[in-house]
């Protein structure tokens, strides 16, 4: 967690290197959020947006403070699945695995990526644990069903986890060991985990009567016929050894022997379909194709049962290994050393791969720009930036002038002393002197902005 922690802090600066337009319209949204926001329908993703705005308000619209929320979440999703996977496997299993996880690519991406993508896998990851922890428990303590019932209930606020906690409630009324365990609990226990879930889940509900829209958005699609589509396009990048996609995500997101570990874990597990762990994992795993074709970002909740498959895969090898040589503790110290230059070398290609793959991947690295970046560090107070008309992202620019004391517009003022600065692409204005292109890294569209000089009022004065 330390490693993984340490490698947060820096990466988001080295890749992908800047934010997409999908991270500027989290933004955007989160900026949305008001006291009237139950009334306005502010409501889809609220605890994401809610930090998302607690940070950008806090530290400026910044690299950083746009990825704040995805890394604080990211921290706490690693946390739950060291955790999960340590409930259902030997410590020594649940280690490496867990090492595998999050240095992924995809757990990398997700945690540097100013996007509620992430809350996927955290909700997934802390709802199951804390079942795990009640199912099976004599001794629940409290706040063990509380947390479990106020995540349930948060996670509803992200679009089609409805569809988790469906499977939740109609799993704990029909199968026999999970009512079991429900008998187990303290009235007293089951009354305050429902208050809580009411009034975590009060705000959606209101929204939802005022705002109806909000309903489609939280358990279907606009558009039923790109359904098939959707799920093509979604999981085009997970498993991709040959092209890569115009997308955020790299091309594979999971590696070959990250994929072998899978194969061999979902081998081993064939044998015990049954048992609670390979049931959770078989839904999960048809839970996110099928949710893909409503929503391509819910593609990425797939990670949580991969990761179970890639530790029961890593348990499945050492255990073929230690029965060979059963008395033989040498043998079993020896067996190990393979499979940790397998995970080390999983590691290592894993990092180089996240970080070179979004600077020379034209196709995922034209996804993101430094713009933010650049602005931040190259124009004086009280600049006015021209954006160019018809620009998708104007709004996310146009909050630079409550942080950054810029002018945000997209036309050239007639009139002004202020120096003026162009995004993108030059101006063609005779009053306007060009003094300086600042120029990114990247081969295409390199030029970013464009620094003039107004000459309007030099030709007055002679």
């Amino acid at each position: 967690m330390l490693v993984f922690f340490g490698l947060l802090s820096f990466l988001p600066m080295i890749a992908p290197g800047g934010v997409s337009s999908i991270e500027m319209d989290s933004v955007v949204e989160s900026q949305k959020i008001t006291r009237n926001f139950i009334a306005d329908g502010q409501v889809l993703d609220l605890p994401y947006r809610l930090l998302q705005k607690v940070t950008t308000s806090v530290f400026g619209i910044t690299l950083y403070s746009i990825k704040y929320p995805s890394i604080i979440i990211a921290v706490l999703t690693g946390l739950f699945l060291i955790l999960l996977l340590n409930r259902w496997f030997k410590s020594d299993v649940a280690i490496v695995s867990s090492i595998l996880t999050t240095l992924s690519v995809a757990f990398l991406f997700l945690a540097g990526f100013g996007a509620p993508n992430i809350m996927y896998i955290f909700w997934l990851s802390a709802i199951l644990w804390l079942g795990s922890k009640i199912v099976g428990n004599k001794h629940t303590h409290p706040m063990l069903v509380i947390s479990f019932a106020f995540c349930v209930a948060m996670s509803l606020y992200t679009p089609h986890l409805i569809y988790v906690a469906l499977g939740i409630a109609i799993a704990g009324i029909t199968h026999p060991h999970l009512r079991h365990s429900l008998k187990q609990l303290k009235i007293y226990q089951i009354i305050i985990s429902i208050i809580v879930f009411i009034i975590a889940l009060a705000p959606l509900t209101i929204s939802c009567i005022f705002n109806p829209a909000i309903i489609i958005k939280l358990i279907f699609t606009d558009n039923i016929n790109l359904f098939i589509s959707n799920i093509a396009t979604a999981f085009a990048p997970f498993f991709s050894f040959i092209n890569a996609y115009d997308s955020v995500y790299l091309a594979p997101l999971f590696g070959l022997a990250t994929v072998a570990l899978l194969i061999i874990g979902a081998l081993a597990s064939i044998g015990k379909l049954f048992t609670s762990r390979n049931s959770v994992v078989s839904l999960l795993i048809i839970y996110a194709i099928v949710i893909a074709g409503f929503n391509k970002n819910a593609a990425i909740s797939i990670v949580v049962p991969i990761a179970i498959l890639t530790t029961a895969g890593i348990e499945s090898i050492i255990q073929k290994w230690h029965s060979l040589f059963p008395e033989n503790p040498y043998a079993h110290i020896f067996g190990t050393l393979p499979l940790m230059t397998v995970v080390i070398f999983i590691i290592v290609t894993d990092l180089s791969h996240f970080i070179f793959g979004y600077h020379y991947t034209p196709a995922v690295a034209n996804n993101f720009n430094n713009d933010i970046t650049l602005i931040g560090e190259k124009l004086d107070s009280g600049t006015i930036l021209i954006i160019p008309k018809g620009h998708p992202n104007y709004n996310f620019y146009k909050l630079f002038e409550r942080n950054n004391n810029l002018t945000v517009t997209q036309d050239i003022p007639s009139h002004n002393d202020s120096p003026i600065a162009s995004l993108g692409e030059p101006l063609k204005n005779e009053n306007l002197e060009l003094k300086q292109i600042i120029t990114s890294p990247k081969k295409l569209n390199s030029a970013r902005l464009y620094i003039y000089e107004n000459n309007t009022t030099e030709e007055q004065g002679s």
